[in-house]
Formats: structure tokens, C-alpha cells, sequence
């Protein structure tokens, strides 16, 4: 049965860089949100801050998501997905096509987090997130509950480890 991934957590808490290992171990489609940007914004003439068109975006991911669950992959979305709300619309998606679903909870002090920004600002390994957005999305977070089938992750987790747990509980 496929699974839909769920990441979540603000900035630079580390969810690219987990969505990628889980992807590659479980050998599922990786989505972002960041990437959907970067493939679209020539495309549609993207501003960067404009609330409406991430939503659009969102919208986006959310096809290519249920394209990929209508095929029996699993998928890792890589998203904020902050709020109950928000992930509550993820699994109703996976659930229309039977598919299930998990959320990683990236639980990132914010001391390592201010410290990955700040790193970025000189490797710009990333885009720049203005710290506005940042506040406001550890402001929105609502962390999710055990009710939620949630997996949490911190930096001194064993990623071996949490990766073959998360591969066989389903």
C-alpha cells in the first residue's frame, strides 16, 4: 500500500535534507514544495512573496502527489505542512485513493535552526527565507499529536535507525 509522507516543521529545521534520505530509502517520489517554485516561477512569472501564488503551487504539489498515489507510490512531500489543518488535507488526499499516511515531525531546537540560516546566508546552499516568514511559521506551528501517526525526528536521532523504523511500521 503507498504511503504519504508528511514533513513538517518551520525553516531550516532540516526537512529537505530528511525528505531526500527517506525518499531514497523507501523508494518513494519526492515532491517540494520549493521545487514545484523553482520548476514553475519562469513559467508563471512567480513572485516569491506573493501568499496566492503558493497557494497555487500548493495546489500543484497536491495533483502531482495524488498522480503518483493513484500509481501505488508512495510519496514524501516536502512541505511545512504547520497547522493540523494543513496535514488534515494531506491525508484526506491519500485517504481518497486508499493511501496512508505518516508525518514526520522535525523537532529542531531553534538555537540549530538560527545557526542553518545563518550558515546559508554565507553557502547560500538554499534560497533565503526572510525572517519574518520564519516567525510567523513557528508562531503557526501546531505540533503534531500521536494521533496523527507521527514519527518525530531530532538531530541526535539515529537516521539509520528512525529510517528502517519509519520502512516498517505501517
Amino acid at each position: 500500500m503507498s504511503i504519504l509522507y508528511i514533513m513538517c516543521g518551520v525553516g531550516f529545521s532540516g526537512k529537505s535534507t530528511l525528505s531526500k534520505k527517506i525518499a531514497e530509502y523507501t523508494g518513494s517520489v519526492l515532491v517540494s514544495q520549493d521545487g514545484m517554485y523553482f520548476e514553475k516561477k519562469d513559467e508563471l512569472n512567480i513572485d516569491q512573496d506573493d501568499d496566492n501564488q503558493w497557494q497555487m503551487l500548493s495546489g500543484f504539489c497536491h495533483e502531482r502527489i495524488l498522480e503518483n498515489l493513484k500509481l501505488g507510490k508512495s510519496v514524501v512531500f516536502d512541505d511545512v505542512a504547520l497547522r493540523f489543518e494543513h496535514r488534515e488535507k494531506l491525508r484526506e488526499l491519500a485517504r481518497s485513493v486508499g493511501a496512508n499516511t505518516k508525518v514526520i515531525f522535525l523537532d529542531t531546537p531553534i538555537e540549530i535552526q538560527k545557526e542553518r540560516q545563518m550558515r546559508n546566508l554565507i553557502t547560500k546552499e538554499r534560497h533565503d527565507v526572510e525572517q519574518r516568514y520564519l516567525d510567523q511559521a513557528i508562531a503557526e506551528l501546531e505540533i503534531p499529536t500521536e494521533n496523527e501517526n507521527v514519527f518525530v525526528f531530532r538531530p541526535d536521532t539515529d537516521l539509520n535507525k528512525f529510517l528502517a523504523e519509519l520502512a516498517n511500521l505501517v
